[in-house]
């Protein structure tokens, strides 16, 4: 394994060389990387000089002690200021998530399906016209259609393709015509493999050399139902973007969010289905539209930035620091685009960031505190694993991380009380704790997880009954293991866990060119976050061993259980996989931020000058997190910093 990343590593040095020297990159966009790299390590070498002991003081002394570990201490508390920077921070965050390309709030909701009885439907344009194009907005089901024209309503001439592939659903496309100048006056539409629906056609025709569009209110439908096809017209686009359709992984878990709401048997189930049925609510709020599909993602995004924000101040009590913090969060790239998206990573994510926080409450609630007051950030951690473990899967790497940290404060607190005489209240908080942590963590998250299976087994109007939810759900599990454990498949922007580290691989998720500008999507994180983290990750492990720091330990932690798994993972992988570390990789430098901030109060203008850096970083690169159409200028030197970036 260290092997291969040698030589990856090494390639794509040679790479980078390559390109540089051959003069296929741009001169202006080389500046960009080196210049984090540079800011990075001279930023880091500033802190290790401040984290050596200072002139005047013993603490050089106070070094040959060996210090001791402890959970207990001070915790941070919100005062009225925090809660409006809190406040401020996600206004902010939520008017560029909600306001900027999020997706549109109208598409066709009304479809025409066809069916085994009823697979074939034929329209009357009204008169003979010359078709030029035909759009199409696709529905549930996948397979082909079989677009005919004809002239006399006999002989018909089939056109090329009329696709609606699995990653073609709920999104506008264009048959594919003849070149022919044949007139047309009536419309047939096949389905090879019902049930198939559609939503919406619109054909564009051409009189005297001019395209325009016929009048849909003279169009005779066989049968009538047919209809839905005209009776949505005005949804059509100028041209098919991502703000009027699905792209990625959305025609998987958008989908099946759908077919929640219709009650048809869900498509996508290689993950567990809670983070599709939150997707759901969204669509029941807004309709099977862009906006409705994307919105909860929308909305659990905007709700992360003022919990980072309590929990940072929780950890470190300075209101500074939690700004910074913040900040970061708000401006980070990879948190922006995921969270617009409808797929269940959001959620997952989100989930981690609330657990924690828990584990956080319950282990620096002191010693000699009672069950009474440990049993709420206990019970709450537990949900929140429920929650995301029913989201997806990944939760259980998380879950890794809370195990260390619940063992490493029982195991401290035993020593503690022991050492205090309070052999036998320790014990009996103990057995009290591991007694609700078994409803907490096995039973409460079982109940959520057979609950999130109830539009598995409901699905077709089936009446619901525990032994078939059970069997629905057991099935499930099987065939996710299988699928997870045999995935063979391969991606053009897949990526491993060592290019994550360094920003190396982004995915694409959207891109369209138009003349002189591009439009992309890409999962990406902020090269400074992403760097300036990872050397924030190595001073919180140096953090632990030299200062016993329960922050350090407590970050470093949570950072290892979401990246550790995934060396031993062979199957496709993607960078989006590495953003539930984000959170980690921001409280790591919020963790530096706060020991620039104590030690050495002259050198606080560097957190400071981090910060905002990393947010010009976040606007620089902005088009391509958010989909803005941008010049190629612009792209090549401002947005491709690496040669394996697909911008």
């Amino acid at each position: 394994m260290l092997a291969e990343f040698l030589l990856r590593l090494r390639d794509a040095f040679l790479l980078f060389f390559q390109k540089l020297t051959s003069g296929e990159w741009g001169g202006v966009v080389l500046l960009f990387p080196l210049a984090v790299v540079v800011f990075v390590v001279l930023f880091f070498v500033r802190y290790g000089r401040d984290m050596q002991p200072r002139a005047g003081t013993l603490e050089w002394i106070e070094r040959l002690t060996p210090a001791r570990f402890s959970w207990e201490g001070v915790r941070g508390s919100m005062t009225r200021a925090d809660w409006y920077a809190a406040f401020g921070f996600t206004l902010v965050y939520a008017s560029l998530a909600f306001g900027i390309l999020l997706g549109n709030n109208r598409a066709p909701q009304t479809f025409w399906q066809a069916t085994p009885a009823e697979n074939a439907a034929v329209v009357d344009l009204g008169g003979a016209e010359t078709v030029d194009t035909v759009m199409y907005y696709t529905g549930l089901w996948h397979g082909e259609w079989t677009l005919s024209f004809s002239e006399d309503g006999e002989t018909w001439r089939d056109q090329p393709e009329m696709r609606q592939g699995y990653a073609d659903l709920f999104k506008w496309q264009y048959a594919k015509l003849e070149e022919t100048e044949q007139p047309t006056r009536y419309v047939r539409i096949t389905s090879d493999g019902p049930p198939m629906e559609l939503g919406e056609m619109v054909f564009v025709v051409r009189r005297d050399g001019v395209r325009t569009l016929p009048d849909v209110n003279g169009f005779v439908s066989e049968p009538p139902s047919v209809e839905r096809l005209f009776d949505e017209q005005h949804f059509c686009p100028p041209t098919p973007t991502q703000l009027n359709g699905m792209i990625f992984d959305e025609v998987y878990h958008a989908r099946t969010a759908y077919e929640y709401v219709r009650g048809v048997y869900p498509y996508e189930t290689t993950h567990p289905p809670l983070g599709k049925g939150i997707i759901s609510l969204g669509i029941r709020l807004f309709g099977m539209t862009p906006l409705g599909w994307r919105f909860m993602g929308t909305l659990f995004g905007v709700l992360m930035v003022p919990l980072l924000y309590v929990f940072v101040k929780l950890l470190f009590g300075r209101t500074q620091i939690a700004a910074c913090g913040t900040a970061l969060f708000a401006f980070e790239t990879m948190h922006f685009t995921q969270t617009r998206l409808a797929t269940i990573d959001t959620y997952g994510v989100f989930f981690t960031l609330l657990m924690y926080l828990c584990m956080y409450l319950f282990i620096t609630s002191g010693y000699e505190a009672p069950v009474k007051k440990t049993i709420w950030p206990l019970a709450l951690c537990g949900l929140s694993f429920g929650l995301g473990v029913a989201s997806k899967w990944t939760g259980f790497y998380a879950a890794a991380g809370l195990v260390a940290l619940y063992v490493s404060y029982l195991a401290a607190r035993g020593r503690h009380q022991a050492a205090a005489g309070q052999k036998g209240r320790y014990l009996r908080f103990l057995l009290a704790t591991l007694g609700l942590s078994v409803l907490f963590f096995v039973a409460v998250p079982f109940v959520i997880y057979l609950v999130s299976y109830l539009p598995y087994a409901t699905a077709g109007g089936r009446t619901l009954t525990l032994p078939g939810l059970l069997d629905e759900m057991w099935r499930n599990q099987v065939a996710m293991f299988r699928y997870h454990a045999h995935e063979s498949a391969t991606h053009p922007f897949q990526s491993r866990w060592y290019q994550w580290l360094f920003d190396g691989r982004p995915i694409l998720y959207y891109q369209k060119y138009v003349g002189a500008t591009r439009a992309v999507i890409g999962a990406f994180t902020n090269p400074l976050t992403t760097l300036g983290g990872l050397a924030a990750v190595g001073a919180c492990v140096l953090g632990y061993l030299r200062d016993k720091s329960r922050h350090a330990l407590f970050i470093a932690v949570g950072y290892l259980a979401q990246v550790v798994p995934w060396l031993f993972v062979t199957r496709i992988t993607f960078a989006y996989h590495y953003f539930p570390a984000m959170i980690f990789l921001i409280l790591a430098l919020c963790y530096v931020f706060n020991g620039i901030w104590e030690r050495h109060p002259a050198h606080r203008g560097r957190v400071i000058v981090f910060t905002g850096v990393a947010a010009a970083l976040f606007f620089l690169l902005f088009p391509a997190a958010a989909g803005i159409p941008m010049p190629h200028w612009y792209a090549e030197n401002f947005v491709k910093w690496l040669p394996s970036w697909p911008f």
